[in-house]
């Protein structure tokens, strides 16, 4: 009995020891001080035809008590994978695109479509599509990242911060590569991407780029750009109009009204239907919750008068929703989907349209009813 229990605590440490021998330990590991991180991208076109590649990288300090560095490197080559791969040989270090918030293209790049600029990311997992935004610059992206700082942020960052900033405002919709791919593999659905610009040294918010496939087909100015948000059925945590209301008042006053809508939940309509001569009709209807948020009047707005600031409120916004209406049809970009409604609910319909020709023919009927049921806390 003793012998058994000699052997058992005997062989316990052989075993263990032998066990440690055979792993291999992390033999994949990369150090974070020799990785250049890689925390926007831009693509555009250059004059030879080539893809020009720029990249902003945040270099880790050599000691902690300093800060990171940033720096914008351009490549060249004949698709995106060619350029990555001559940024890598110009570059010392190796890039990780881990950190990666965002790709931006410049407007000629988003015209030549979008799939051939981004098919690299979608086949490689070392590169994240999760939580990377794509986002439209008018002119070339490597003009506006070559910004290198915005103020005190560095370019990455802070185009980041008002992707994110716009977002929450209801100007841009929550588009990521991972949605993006998803539209480009769908027949009967487009897509909207924030669309930015260079002013002198500011960089400014243009609206929406709308894409007809994967190519860019037209613009929404951002007033129209949280419409088409709040009719996509999506919105972030404000979405606010100002507009000028005529009250009747005995000055004859008109006044400026801020509501937000964004506040309340939204109640969307969106109905598909196929008429006997095949024409289709889309019913398209908000009902929203308004809050006032600013009305510098002398007057608080009464009973009577939230009535009328109700109705004025819906009128406008149904008209300007027929405009939103009008550019999306007119760039060719369904933005609400009605060709996947006629895949899933009337697939013979849809087998006998040429989507591309007939989505202009669509016959919208918006209508947008605002309820104001907060006026703030001044009485």
């Amino acid at each position: 009995m003793r012998c058994r229990m000699k052997l058992g605590t005997i062989a316990l440490p052989v075993l263990i020891i032998f066990s440690s021998l055979s792993l291999t330990g992390c033999w994949d590991q990369e150090y974070l001080k020799d990785l250049h991180l890689a925390y926007g991208v831009g693509i555009d076109i250059a004059n030879d035809g080539r893809i020009q590649e720029t990249v902003e990288l945040i270099i880790p300090p050599e000691i902690e008590q300093k800060g990171t560095t940033s720096e914008i490197h351009t490549s060249y080559g004949l698709n995106l994978r060619s350029a990555s791969n001559e940024m890598r040989n110009r570059v010392r270090g190796n890039i990780r695109f881990l950190k990666n918030g965002f790709q931006l293209l410049g407007k000629s790049a988003a015209e030549q479509g979008l799939y051939s600029n981004l098919d690299v990311n979608f086949r490689d997992p070392n590169n994240p599509t999760s939580n990377v935004r794509a986002i439209i610059a008018e002119g070339k992206a490597s003009d506006m990242l070559e910004q290198k700082t915005v103020g005190e942020l560095k370019v990455g960052e802070f185009i980041t911060h008002k992707i994110e900033s716009l977002e929450e405002m209801s100007i841009f919709p929550k588009e990521t590569l991972d949605t993006v791919f998803r539209y480009l593999k769908d027949p009967g659905q487009d897509f909207a991407l924030p669309y930015i610009a260079l002013e002198g040294d500011e960089i400014i918010t243009r609206g929406l780029a709308l894409f007809h496939d994967q190519y860019y087909s037209g613009m929404l100015n951002p007033d129209q750009s949280i419409l088409l948000v709040l009719l996509k059925g999506q919105k972030g945590k404000n979405a606010r109009f100002t507009k000028k209301i005529a009250l009747d008042y005995p000055d004859n006053i008109e006044e400026y009204i801020t509501i937000n809508v964004g506040l309340k939940k939204v109640k969307r309509k969106f109905k598909v239907s196929v008429s006997a001569d095949k024409s289709v009709e889309v019913h398209l209807e908000l009902k929203l919750q308004a809050i006032v948020e600013e009305f510098p009047g002398k007057r608080s707005l009464k009973e009577n008068d939230l009535q009328k600031v109700n109705q004025a409120f819906s009128e406008i916004l149904t008209k300007e929703t027929k405009s939103v209406v009008e550019e999306v049809q007119k760039a060719n970009c369904d933005i609400f989907g009605v060709g996947r409604k006629l895949i899933a609910y009337h697939h013979k319909v849809w087998k006998d349209k040429n989507w591309p020709k007939d989505y202009r023919k669509v016959h919208f009927h918006p209508k947008v009813d605002v309820k104001i049921i907060d006026t703030g806390i001044i009485e």
